[in-house]
């Protein structure tokens, strides 16, 4: 299987991850409830963040030995990035406010991703910068479609998920592989292929 090939199936599955989004969205609901104070957003980033974090290390393609890394730094990284990002806007739901809380909320699981698994430099740097700008961009799109904000989610719908995962999935696509991910990547491509 050539390069290019390889790195499209990587940023297909990507792609795949955005229903992690809602399902980590409705997660949250069910435990936290509305996310009006900072109780309510760590937890709510938490469980969130292992949903997330879960459904990405699974579709995504994470090395079977770094997904339980992934899925905590997931978890960690969304519970205090929502915790700071909710409080910050004072759990405000006007669109100025999701897509600032959004920026620190990818922030969170930005830096928590980035450092979890094994990265070359630039590849943390531009996963860390990447993902909080992507889910203030999650935000801004929701929060043109979402008739309910007032209920203050925790994480932005499918309508911004879908962007989010097929952009960063470029980024994650990009990145330089150990030569164990890349097999295993064309293992599970030839197998779709199929």
């Amino acid at each position: 299987m050539s390069v290019s090939r390889k790195k499209f199936w990587m940023w297909a599955r990507w792609v795949g991850t955005f229903v992690g989004l809602p399902l980590a969205g409705v997660a949250a609901r069910a435990v936290a409830g509305d996310i009006d104070a900072v109780g309510a957003a760590a937890l709510g980033g938490l469980i969130g963040g292992a949903v997330l974090g879960a459904v990405q290390a699974g579709i995504g393609g994470i090395h079977r030995g770094e997904r339980v890394r992934w899925i905590a730094a997931t978890s960690a990284g969304l519970a205090v990035g929502l915790a700071v990002g909710a409080a910050a806007v004072g759990y405000r739901t006007d669109t100025a406010s999701l897509v600032v809380m959004g920026a620190f909320s990818g922030a969170g699981v930005g830096i928590a991703q980035a450092v979890s698994v094994p990265m070359r430099s630039v590849d943390r740097i531009l996963w860390a910068l990447s993902t909080p700008v992507l889910w203030a961009a999650g935000w801004l799109i929701t929060s043109q479609v979402i008739v309910d904000a007032e209920r203050q989610h925790a994480i932005f719908g499918a309508s911004g998920a879908l962007l989010v995962s097929a952009v960063a999935g470029v980024a994650y696509a990009a990145r330089e592989l150990p030569s164990a991910s890349v097999a295993g990547i064309a293992a599970s491509s030839d197998r779709v292929a199929a």
